[in-house]
Order: structure tokens, then sequence, then C-alpha cells
């Protein structure tokens, strides 16, 4: 058994590698060529014609040596496990009974009516109403601005007026019911006395009323981070710094304005006075009759310029500077001069307002409320307290010697900056027809029209 296997892996191991078909003589082991042996050329005639052998691969000289048994391990062998067929107990099968329904008759079927459903045309998706825009020309968009911003001026004076008739009423009210004089109560040095802190209270309605009417303003958001930004010429509605030289020449150009009230309008209005037998009476006399208060003082000093110039500076001119930066400051200066109802007033505060828009729109709302200031407490009160101290040749030394010099000076720096003055009118003048489109607002000529006929009314007296 042994001698077999060994037999048969000899006969295993001289078995060629390559194994020719059936009927051909298995192919022989050719020498491998060397450098010294060289093959036949044959022609490739004779190599095509003549079946070349297979090559022959040298054969081993002793017999390969047979390889061991592998060593299986012994199995034991077990005997077979008896098979044992499950037994299990037959269930008799159970005859089914079908359970007795009563038979019934199905009911015949009746078909139902067709829905009488009348044909409907399809339901059309409703459209939103068409409102046709209507477009604005650029004349009527001036119009309307400049409306609306002289209605709020209009009302501004409106609610001024009643809230001071209402606080006058209450307190002359309260007077009589203490138990004063009715005729003290209504004399006009009572008036003076309580003019002060009347105006004081109106402002506070006026606060309000701006407050309710311009909510939502730019100006009242962040008011005082915008005023500490001007002061350092950084501010986001003027970038330019202000200067100790630029200040006092605003300060001269207001005290100019002063000596074109004093020396031009004043004596054309005594004149005009006379010709019809008139005696003029201004806003001024009243306020000066009153100035001995702290209630006027305030008011004409602090409070009042603060409030005009939020009004007129803060909220009016920079409504109206998309049509123009010279449009917006003429016309905030013209409502301006006709808020205060006084023709005297009224012309003298037209040509403040021209200096106090400028600096507004080149340095900042902090500067015209400082110019404001500074022109109302420390020249109109401060400066006249001290020349009524003063004897009478040193009071007309003074006031005229400061008088002269301001209008002097401001008339040399107009005449001088001429050419600039006309060059900054031309880098930011306004369209064509927007002046045009100003004075036929209807608003506008109303507020005019009021404010002129108020003044011709309280400001002439019969002699």
């Amino acid at each position: 058994m042994s001698d077999q296997s060994d037999d048969a892996d000899k006969t295993c191991t001289n078995r060629p590698e390559h194994v020719a078909p059936t009927g051909q003589q298995p192919p022989m082991m050719q020498p491998q060529q060397t450098a010294r042996q060289e093959y036949q050329q044959v022609p490739p005639a004779q190599a095509s014609a003549q079946p070349q052998p297979y090559p022959q691969f040298p054969q081993p000289a002793a017999p390969a040596a047979p390889y061991p048994n592998p060593a299986y391990p012994v199995q034991i062998q077990v005997p077979p496990y008896p098979y044992q067929p499950y037994q299990y107990q037959a269930v008799p099968p159970q005859s089914y009974q079908p359970y007795p329904y009563p038979p019934q008759a199905a009911p015949p079927y009746q078909q139902a009516p067709p829905y009488p459903y009348p044909p409907q045309p399809m339901p059309q998706a409703q459209q939103p109403a068409w409102i046709p825009r209507r477009f604005l020309t650029y004349a009527q968009q001036v119009r309307r601005a400049v409306g609306r911003e002289a209605r709020l001026v209009l009302f501004y004076c409106v609610v001024m007026t009643a809230v001071a008739l209402v606080a006058q009423m209450t307190i002359a009210t309260v007077m009589i019911l203490q138990g004063t004089p009715e005729s003290e109560v209504f004399s006009d040095a009572f008036s003076n006395r309580i003019s002060g802190a009347v105006s004081l209270i109106a402002l506070v309605g006026c606060a309000i009323y701006l407050a309710l009417m311009r909510s939502h303003d730019p100006l009242w958001r962040g008011l005082p981070h915008e005023l500490r930004l001007e002061l350092t010429g950084s501010g986001e509605r003027a970038h330019r710094k202000m200067t100790p030289v630029v200040f006092l020449l605003a300060i001269m150009l207001i005290l100019g304005a002063s000596d074109v009230y004093t020396f031009i309008l004043e004596p054309a209005l005594d004149w005009l006075s006379g010709l019809f037998d008139f005696q003029p009476s201004t806003a001024m006399d009243s306020i000066d009759a009153s100035m001995g208060t702290l209630a006027m003082v305030l008011y004409a000093g602090f409070f009042g310029p603060i409030m005009e110039e939020l009004l007129f500076r803060g909220l009016v001119m920079p409504a109206l500077a998309k049509y123009g930066k010279v449009f917006s400051i003429v016309t905030s200066a013209v409502l301006f001069g006709f808020f205060h109802t006084d023709l005297l007033q009224g012309a003298y505060a037209i040509l403040v307002g021209l200096v106090l828009g400028y600096i507004a729109a080149e340095y900042g709302l902090v500067w015209s409320i400082a110019l404001h200031i500074t022109n109302n407490f420390v020249f109109s009160d401060l400066f006249s307290r001290l020349l009524t101290v003063m004897p009478e040749n040193a009071q007309n030394i003074v006031g005229y010697g400061l008088y002269i010099a301001v209008g002097v000076g401001s008339l040399l720096y107009l005449v001088l900056r001429f050419r600039d003055i006309r060059g900054y009118m031309k880098a930011n003048r306004s369209p064509q027809g927007t002046v045009a489109a100003c004075w036929s607002s209807p608003w506008f000529l109303v507020f005019l029209g009021l404010s002129l006929l108020f003044a011709f009314v309280t400001g002439f007296t019969t002699v």
C-alpha cells in the first residue's frame, strides 16, 4: 500500500509541467541558451512548414524525495446513537358543522338619482383692488415738505399760546381766591411779573407737542451723544470743527444784525406809525419790562433758545436739506422770523436765523444753541444790566461804540468774503423751481398770513 503511494508520488514528480494535447508527443526540455550557444536560424518559410517540437525541460538526475505523510490524529470510532422515533398521540378529527344562519334575502339594488348640480363657471382668484399710485412732481414734493414744516411751527405757536392762556388764567384764579384784588390781578405789572413763569409752563407743553409729533425723528436718537460729537467736529450732520475765530465772527454778525434793528428797522417803523397816528408796541418792550424776574431770565436766556433751536435748526432745517442746503437755511430763517409774530423782532430774527442756520449746518446744532444763548443771555441781558449801572455818558460811549464796531466789522467781513459767500451759495443751490414751489405751499402761506395779521393787530396801538 505504501509502495503504491510512493510510486504514485514518483510518477507525479517525474511528470512534466506542461502536458501536450492528446495524440502529440510531450515536449522535451531544451537546454537554456548561453552566451556561447546560438540557435540555428531557420528561414520563415521552413519554420512555418515544419512543426516544431515543444520545448523540453531538463529532467532531474535523481528522483525527488517522497513527501512525508501528514500525521493525522487517531480518530476514535463512536458507535452511532440509536434513532428512536418520536411517539405522539394522534388526535381524532372533529367533524365541522356549519352555524345555522337564517336565510336572508338581499335587498334589491337601487341606483341613486344623480345630484342636480347645475354647471357653474370656474371661480376666479380674487385680485386685490388696484390703487393707482400717485407720482408727485418735484414742485409738489417741495410744497408738501415745506407745508409739513410750516404746519408743525403753526401748531407749535397754537400750543404755546393755549398753554400760556390756561396757565395765566389758572394763576389769576388762584390769586383772586387768595384775596388779591382783581384790579391788581389784571394789571400790566402783574402780567409782567408772571409772564416768565407762564412762558416756562408753555415751553413744557411745546416740548410734549414736539415729542409726540416727531417722536421718530432722527434728532431724538442719541441727541446728547451727537451734541458731544459736534463739540469736536465729528458729528453725523456737521463735520467742521468750531474754532474761537469762527465763534467770534458769528457773534459779530449777530450783533451786526442788531444794528440793522436799531438804526434801520426801528426808525422806519416809527416813521410809518407817525404817518397813520399809531404807536408801535413791540415784543421787546414787554420782554424788557419783565426781565427783572428770574423766570423770564431762564426763559429768554436759556430754555427758550434751546427749544427754538431744536425746532428750527434741529427739525425743520434737516427736513428741508435734501432740497438744497441754502434753501433749508433760508426757509428755516423765514419761519423763525415769522414765528416771533412781531414786525421788528421778526425781521431781526430772520437775519439772526441765517447765521444760526449756517453754523448749525456746518458746525453742528450744539454751536447754534451756544450762539443763541450767548446772544440772548450775555448781550441782551447781562450787557444791558451792565450798561444800566454806568453813568449816562459811559452808557452812550460803550453802547454806541459797540454798535458801530460790530456794524463796521460785519459789513467789512461780508464785503471781503463776498466771493466765498457767493461760491457757497452756488455750490449748495437748489434745483430750479424750488423757491417758487416753497412760496406756493398753502400751509406756508397760511402761517405767514396769520403771523403778519397777529403782528399788525398787537403791534400798534392808537395814540
